[in-house]
């Protein structure tokens, strides 16, 4: 039996096990900045979706004084707006109880929204909302809501039913080849992602469904109005393409009067000055666009001037309210946290709000590899450090999001061994019975091996030193015979020892000794 095939000592499989372990680890090394982040953005949707409950109950107090006054003229609208706030507070409860449902798997039973403990959890997220099961059951809630909206809305305002679509859309991402794997929304949303970025998406899905039932209950309420006479009480309306820019991104929207006359367009201006006089063709809708520079949430607003038949112009205003986040990036080892040259180095790359398949990776110390869902890293200079560009795809264009640096390192020397020892006291029956000299990876997390290439045994016989030379990672039979000779309390000494490793690099290893017990 060669060296290299020996049967695993107990010490070798405790470094397996030790190296199953640290892997597991290091492969969830999300930084704090990334997960303060999160932690950031997380806050401000929460308040987001307070204001928009709060604006919400404005709403529907309204629309009660409106019933209160002309059931007859109201009360269809007025069921179909009760029937909305029902489905919403129902499903953002959902939400919540998976947000809560998560931390309490990663945390404990005591986990608390608040003050998550284990923000950089990769699995969690995964296990319940794919493995689960529970990603596919939020998928046909949200799509069960969004059809009971698009119903209420007539197809003349297919704009409008599009915006919703859009906002609360859980199509599948689209294959980019034919032979590419097929992803659901389920995994695109919850797979890779640490845990206090799962809860950040459930509360961007919580702000997008509260800001659905407000534009939906609006737009109930203007029809009411707009089928008796268009123009006796209109309320100027906003609906953006999305509440959550990304710094660098431009945050657009669309300004229009529910009940809408096509003869004319509305003058529509800015609380911060100017005017908007880009106006949609077809809708009679002013388009407002901003290029966003600054991190936080944003609000703005203006008044829409309409002239009534009669000629007197009426004042409608409006206000709106968007965040603007940094892009968020992971970029993590999947074995530590750097890279070795002349080794495979896996390496996990995602962007939260990025696919898949809109996100690339590039490095400029060496080769990066994509490798399924991954990447694989082959630094070529040692102690350069290597940098990672993180590109994401928007609107058809790449555009830059982050750069990580990892450091660069050799690999390092293995260790030389014998029956699983690197020196100190061995049994002579023991040594006898080994067939050669190990190269072994000590605490190291790659799977790669070193191969003895040669090396000597010497020992003292009747007051001389005998020297054998192997130029394998075997014992020769004049060696085997030196070892056999051996005498209890006799040193014997394995020096010059050379092993080669996968790159192809030579390395000198440390002499071993034994004494014979």
């Amino acid at each position: 039996m060669g060296a290299s095939n020996c049967k695993e000592t107990p010490r070798q499989k405790m470094i397996g096990m030790m190296y199953l372990f640290l892997t597991a680890m290091l492969a969830i090394n999300v930084s704090n900045e990334v997960l303060d982040a999160f932690t950031i953005i997380d806050n401000g949707l929460a308040k987001t979706v307070r204001t928009f409950e709060e604006k919400n109950q404005m709403i529907y107090g309204e629309f009660k004084r409106a019933l209160d006054a002309n059931p007859t003229k109201v009360q269809t609208s007025w069921d179909k707006a009760i029937g909305i706030q029902g489905l919403s507070d129902e499903l953002c409860d959902e939400l919540q109880n998976y947000k809560l449902e998560l931390v309490k798997i990663a945390d404990g039973p005591e986990g608390r929204l608040d003050s998550i403990q284990k923000k950089d959890n990769i699995d969690v997220a995964a296990q319940l909302m794919i493995v689960g099961g529970k990603g596919k059951e939020l998928k046909k809630q949200v799509s069960d809501y969004r059809e009971h909206i698009l119903e209420l809305i007539p197809e003349k305002d297919s704009i409008f039913k599009h915006a919703i679509s859009e906002t609360l859309n859980t199509d599948n991402p689209p294959k980019k080849n034919p032979d590419d794997p097929a992803y659901t929304w389920e995994s695109q949303q919850f797979a890779h992602i640490p845990l206090v970025g799962a809860v950040t998406l459930l509360s961007k899905l919580q702000t997008d469904i509260r800001s659905v039932e407000s534009d939906a209950v609006k737009y109930l309420f203007n029809q009411i109005e707009a089928e008796s006479f268009p123009f006796n009480k209109l309320k100027a309306q906003v609906i953006a393409k999305s509440n959550f820019v990304l710094k660098g991104d431009s945050y657009e929207a669309e300004v229009f009067l529910a009940a809408s006359d096509t003869t004319q367009n509305p003058r529509i201006t800015l609380t911060r000055g100017g005017e908007i006089k880009t106006f949609d063709p077809d809708s009679r809708r002013g388009i407002y666009k901003r290029k966003e520079t600054e991190l936080g949430q944003k609000s703005w607003g203006g008044v829409v001037y309409y002239k009534s038949p009669s000629g007197s112009v009426t004042p409608y205003p409006f206000e709106a309210e968007y965040i603007v986040s940094e892009p968020q990036v992971v970029v993590s080892p999947t074995k530590m946290n750097v890279f070795y040259k002349g080794v495979d180095n896996p390496v996990s790359v995602s962007a939260p709000g990025f696919t898949m398949d809109n996100v690339r990776a590039t490095v400029d110390n060496g080769k990066l590899i994509r490798d399924g869902e991954g990447y694989i890293a082959k630094p070529q200079i040692v102690g350069k450090v290597a940098n990672i560009l993180v590109e994401g795809r928007l609107d058809g264009k790449w555009r830059r999001l982050k750069t990580v640096e990892f450091r660069v390192k050799p690999i390092p020397d293995p260790v030389a061994m014998v029956a699983g020892k690197n020196g100190g006291s061995i049994n002579k029956n023991l040594l006898a019975m080994q067939t050669g000299v190990d190269a072994v990876m000590d605490n190291f997390d790659f799977d790669l091996k070193f191969k003895i290439k040669s090396f000597n045994v010497s020992t003292v016989v009747q007051s001389y030193t005998r020297d054998e030379k192997s130029n394998s990672d075997y014992f020769t039979p004049a060696q085997l015979k030196l070892l056999k000779g051996l005498r209890k309390n006799q040193k014997v000494y394995i020096e010059d020892i050379k092993a080669v490793g996968p790159d192809g690099s030579i390395r000198n290893l440390p002499a071993i000794s034994f004494k014979v017990k």
